[in-house]
């Protein structure tokens, strides 16, 4: 199952840094790899329209508070942070080691899933991991070089480690919890969680539960220091990130709408199997149902009052939750069928009960593995439904585009973008100019300035993204995108050549190239 798992993640992995998280992470890396983490842009300082540096910062990045012209990530470090040897390996600007990353945090969640249900029974184990091997939610994000895999791994395995009984398993858990926090720092209040089940769990001495806590907490420890570091080094304050400041993040009207969603997603992308967790504290009493419920609780809790967002995947948030829910969800089935376990229908009678009695416990020792292969199969359905494996697809336009920049247009091109402008910096190694922080007045006046600095302006865009440019600079000429693009990639992509306009407005042929 676990090869599996690491397969699927590398057949059907997107490979691409694209988007603005994707992008972030991928390019953090290589920045902590070579050293070069606040590169100033000569540009970014000079130009002479307003907030000039928000324009020269690409997809995923901010103007840096602490070092004029340069950009900050806003994302956290800990996936960066993780991939940075595989950089080094790979070498090469492009390399897709990287990539590799994510998937082999999958296998550790899906093992870390088996252990945590394997406190219950081997059986329950085998069949949560198998559950969350086949989760929409899971597999959206295994494709994908982001944080939310990486994440829900380290948290599940932690608790894993820490609900178990070995004398340094508070070490390695909150060692876990330490490279938790550095990959997702809002969720540190899962490693409070945990510290008080080490500190309160209830069938040790009081002087062991005392240690463990310590233990727990002095390897948690490094984590918490190191996000403080980055944070002011790229911020300028330990309490701030690059997501913004809590005030602009959290809000107390974003609860009942983000419940709402949360549940619909559940419900229409795992169906009823996840709301069987409910029955555990009934049927399953104890502390490890204690714990397990208190950690979906907190990570529940850490994005209720979180922004607003309108797509099911941002059940990505969940991951670690959803991954535990289905532990107890599997636990409650496997106890509902060992209540059942003597069928009435037996006849009396020593031999014949003994026999009946052994046909039903392995009937049901069978039951919750039957259970779990019967809800994969939903799951993946649903996950073909919600185009997990078509991502690769969709994401390759992000590599094609940056590639086609790099081999056609020339060295001195600066490109005019929004949504590609990381694909384009990575892949296509030129610089950027983000058309939708650039005030609307001033279109025109930056290809110029752009032009008298050296640099050969082109335009770049996803094709939805055309009509949003037009009506941003509706009185410049330019805007108007109404001469044929240079290139189109993939029936996606458009590149124009602003030059190109006056030509064809004089009856001049402008050819279009076609890259797949």
């Amino acid at each position: 199952m676990l090869f599996a798992v690491f397969a699927a993640g590398i057949h059907w992995g997107t490979f691409a840094a694209g988007g603005s998280d994707s992008y972030c992470y991928v390019h953090q890396a290589h920045a902590w790899a070579t050293g070069q983490l606040r590169a100033v842009d000569p540009l970014a300082l000079e130009a002479p329209w307003p907030d000039a540096p928000l324009t020269f910062a690409p997809a995923g990045h901010i103007p840096s508070p602490i070092v004029r012209g340069a950009a900050a990530p806003i994302c956290p470090a800990g996936l960066s942070l993780a991939m940075v040897p595989f950089v080094w390996v790979g070498r090469a600007g492009e390399s897709r080691l990287p990539f590799v990353v994510v998937p082999l945090f999958g296998v550790l969640l899906v093992w870390s899933t088996y252990v945590l249900g394997a406190r219950f029974a081997r059986r329950v184990g085998l069949a949560s991991a198998l559950l969350l091997a086949c989760s929409p939610a899971f597999l959206f994000q295994l494709m994908q070089p982001m944080s939310d895999v990486p994440a829900a791994a380290l948290w599940v395995f932690a608790a894993a480690i820490a609900s178990g009984g070995k004398r340094r398993s508070p070490l390695l858990a909150g060692l876990a919890s330490s490279a938790a926090i550095v990959v997702r720092p809002n969720l540190l209040p899962m490693g409070v969680v945990l510290g008080l089940f080490l500190l309160l769990r209830p069938e040790r001495l009081w002087r062991d539960r005392g240690r463990d806590a310590a233990m727990f907490a002095a390897a948690s420890l490094p984590g918490c220091l190191l996000v403080a570091i980055v944070q002011t080094m790229f911020y300028g304050s330990p309490l701030r990130s690059g997501y913004g400041t809590l005030s602009t993040l959290f809000a107390a009207g974003h609860i009942v709408p983000n419940a709402l969603r949360y549940v619909t997603w559940m419900w229409q992308s795992h169906g009823f199997v996840w709301v069987l967790a409910l029955a555990a504290p009934f049927l399953l009493p104890g502390w490890l149902t204690t714990l397990s419920l208190s950690l979906v609780i907190v990570n529940v809790a850490c994005y209720l009052p979180y922004a607003v967002f309108n797509d099911w995947w941002y059940l990505r948030f969940l991951l670690p939750a959803i991954a535990i829910l289905l532990v107890l969800a599997t636990a409650v089935v496997d106890a509902v069928l060992h209540l059942w376990r003597k069928p009435l229908w037996l006849a009396r009678g020593p031999a014949r009960e003994g026999l009946g009695t052994s046909h039903k416990g392995l009937s049901y020792r069978c039951g919750v593995i039957v259970f779990a292969i019967v809800i994969c199969v939903f799951f993946i359905r649903e996950a073909r439904a919600r185009s997990v494996f078509d991502l690769q697809r969709f994401e390759a336009r992000y590599e094609r585009a940056g590639l086609y920049v790099d081999s056609h247009l020339p060295p001195d091109a600066l490109v005019v973008t929004s949504w590609e402008s990381g694909s384009v910096r990575y892949y296509g190694h030129r610089n950027t100019m983000v058309w939708d922080a650039l005030d609307p007045t001033w279109l025109d006046r930056a290809i110029a300035y752009v032009r008298m600095r050296g640099y050969e302006p082109y335009l770049l865009f996803e094709r939805w993204e055309e009509p949003a440019f037009r009506q941003r600079f509706a009185g410049s000429a330019i805007a108007k995108l109404d001469w044929p693009p240079a290139a189109e990639i993939a029936g996606q992509v458009r590149i124009y050549r602003p030059d190109d306009r006056e030509r064809y407005v004089q009856g001049i042929s402008v050819p279009t190239e076609y890259a797949r």
